[in-house]
């Protein structure tokens, strides 16, 4: 089921595609990250029981019992810019790629590498290419509701260094 998004609606049961953070929001995700992070270490898709909620600049999101927020930060450093590089995540989890610098960035997913169905979901959810990231603590959030299984290469159009989002599927 895809999400639907009423216009200027002040809260929502499930994420907009391609929703984009600002660092007025800081003090809440630092707080959702807080909540997050034991959910993280018992691995992908350890979700925690019960809905949770995503404060965005303009938007409220409410994240499902089951679903894991996976979190991608950008940062211009000598190992690399994406941490984690390498993503893994599960059909209907939400990955929300923050900046951790002021370098300015933007994240694309590999339109060229990816199979037809993947590169589709993605560009019918609007969710191919990212804003540009231009103040720490900036993100963009998407959702894979809906998205096939199978590998997602991305990149930072700004600095091109490479990232890798593989999608499983996800139990019934």
């Amino acid at each position: 089921m895809r999400p639907s998004f009423p216009a200027l609606a002040p809260a929502r049961d499930r994420l907009r595609a391609g929703a984009f953070v600002m660092p007025s929001v800081r003090p809440l995700l630092v707080l959702l990250a807080a909540v997050a992070l034991p959910a993280c270490e018992g691995g992908v898709g350890g979700g925690e029981a019960g809905p949770r909620v995503l404060e965005l600049t303009h938007d409220t999101i409410r994240l499902e019992s089951g679903v894991t927020l996976v979190e991608v930060e950008i940062r211009r450093g000598a190992d690399g810019e994406f941490d984690p590089a390498r993503v893994e995540a599960r059909q209907g989890d939400v990955v929300r790629f923050t900046s951790g610098d002021r370098a300015g960035h933007a994240v694309a997913f590999l339109g060229g590498e990816l199979a037809p169905g993947l590169r589709e979901f993605l560009e019918s959810t609007g969710q191919l290419r990212s804003p540009p990231f231009v103040d720490e603590g900036s993100s963009w959030v998407i959702t894979l509701d809906g998205a096939p299984a199978g590998e997602y290469p991305f990149h930072c159009t700004t600095h091109n260094v490479r990232g890798h989002l593989s999608i499983s599927a996800r139990e019934p």
